[in-house]
């Protein structure tokens, strides 16, 4: 079992620690996982209460401490971009090894992050929707060829022909040719908020909309990338399960895998103000986000992007897919968590339900999810073949290249010969097209006054364009 201690390692020590053969791996993966309980409150602005409970007998993991090193790495990068914060975590073996965060909670204050603190993930949510879709397809509640008319008969009379045949497969894998609603503008984010009813109730009312008027989405590949896709996996799985989405992750996989700092929506607002605001640009420079900003996620796109999480929380997250690609103990069958990860058509580059996947020629196949709602900025990187994961988080929705730069450094090894870190992904320190499709609305109204651009609904209205 792992005993806790402090971290004092130099910078290279921390990095070549992400490469080193691991004498505890046997222990680590006999490990269980911590358990404990949230509520699942679904208010647009306020984030579940989280109750700790104790750790399963056999289970004695401890939370790993602020790791000093790692810190001076985040700083180091957090200065050279020019972003008010950033937090990272490093998970191996099926355990969380060190954690830190650098910076503010907001420009001109004088607050500092700190570990519990929550950040956006925005489409890394994504992946939290299809983990808990593969376990009702282990339990027989769905099945991963199940068709949205077959689920939700009173569709099959008014939604679009060519939107018919679509399985809950193909839409967690963008396959189905749903409306992208990846941009969109003010207008339509006042119509979306405004609906009312359940969370659950909302998105079949939105699912009746667009599917019946808006037609299909013609891009191809990463073009193809569709948050309507998941609103419409998570209206079967509530619709099989009678229980909507946000019970359904925080019952199914925010109490098991013991996530206590997590939630929905933006981590602060007027109830929880003491949290990291999201920055945007405006006027030239980087502002913070008001508390209660006008601009959310519409409830009826939160299984697309809405969970906010801790580093910490976002790293066990992490972990347990590492272990369920490694064949470990984790929430569901080895071979669940293949499907997964595997795209659609067998490639090992592309889609997969929830996750990204190419092939790098030292990692072997990178696993990996990018989100942005605008305001912050989230990255998980698994590596299997390295038996390690790991997570980075900025309150910037500019800190694409920052963000990228913790993760190349972290994977960058001494045995490189003093490679440039950028030299690990082909992409270098900028987004690729794909990870440009896993943002979520990307600006702010509060940039949608500097910026205006067509928002990708498939209605043609104007909006706020993000890429």
């Amino acid at each position: 079992m792992v005993k806790p201690r402090a971290y004092r390692m130099t910078r290279s020590r921390i990095i070549a620690r992400v490469f080193a053969v691991s004498l505890r791996t046997s222990l680590l993966a006999s490990c269980l996982l911590f358990v404990s309980a949230c509520d699942g409150s679904t208010r647009l602005r306020s984030a579940p209460a989280a109750r700790t409970h104790s750790t399963p007998q056999g289970s004695t993991t401890p939370e790993p401490t602020r790791d000093s090193e790692l810190e001076k790495v985040l700083e180091g990068i957090r200065e050279r971009h020019a972003v008010p914060g950033l937090a990272a975590a490093i998970v191996r073996a099926g355990a969380v090894e060190a954690r830190a965060v650098a910076g503010v909670r907001r420009l001109g204050a004088p607050d500092r992050l700190q570990l519990a603190d929550r950040f956006h993930i925005a489409s890394c949510t994504k992946s939290m929707t299809a983990t808990v879709a593969a376990m009702l397809v282990e339990e027989g509640r769905l099945g991963w060829q199940s068709r949205l008319v077959d689920v939700i008969p009173e569709l099959s009379g008014t939604i679009r022909p060519e939107f018919r045949s679509a399985t809950l497969e193909r839409l967690l894998g963008h396959a189905a040719r749903y409306p992208a609603y990846t941009q969109f503008g003010p207008a339509r984010l006042e119509e979306l908020v405004a609906l009312r009813g359940s969370s659950s109730q909302q998105r079949l009312a939105f699912l009746t909309d667009v599917l019946a008027s808006e037609p299909p989405n013609p891009g191809t590949g990463d073009a193809a990338y569709s948050n309507v896709g998941y609103t419409a996996a998570a209206a079967m799985m509530e619709r099989a399960t009678a229980t909507a989405w946000e019970d359904l992750v925080t019952r199914r996989l925010f109490a098991p895998l013991g996530l206590t700092s997590v939630g929905f929506g933006w981590p602060a607002t007027a109830r929880t103000p003491d949290q990291p605001r999201g920055h945007v640009r405006r006027d030239g420079r980087l502002v913070e986000q008001p508390l209660d900003d006008a601009y959310v996620l519409p409830v009826v796109l939160w299984p697309a992007g809405a969970v906010n999480a801790s580093i910490g929380d976002i790293a066990r997250y992490a972990a347990d897919q590492l272990d369920g690609l490694r064949g470990r103990k984790a929430l569901l069958r080895e071979e669940s968590y293949r499907r997964l990860h595997r795209t659609l058509g067998g490639e090992t580059e592309g889609f997969t339900l929830g996750w990204g996947v190419r092939n790098d020629p030292d990692l072997g196949i990178v696993h990996y999810g990018a989100g942005s709602g605008g305001t912050f900025f989230v990255r998980i990187t698994i590596v299997p073949d390295r038996d390690l994961a790991i997570v980075v988080a900025s309150n910037s929705g500019e800190a694409a290249a920052a963000t990228k730069e913790v993760i190349s450094t972290l994977l960058a090894a001494p045995a490189r010969g003093g490679a440039h870190p950028d030299s690990v992904f082909a992409e270098r320190n900028q987004l690729s097209v794909f990870e440009k499709r896993r943002t979520l609305i990307g600006r702010s109204a509060i940039a949608a006054k500097a910026s205006a651009g067509v928002w990708r609904s498939g209605r043609g209205k104007q909006g706020v364009k993000t890429s």
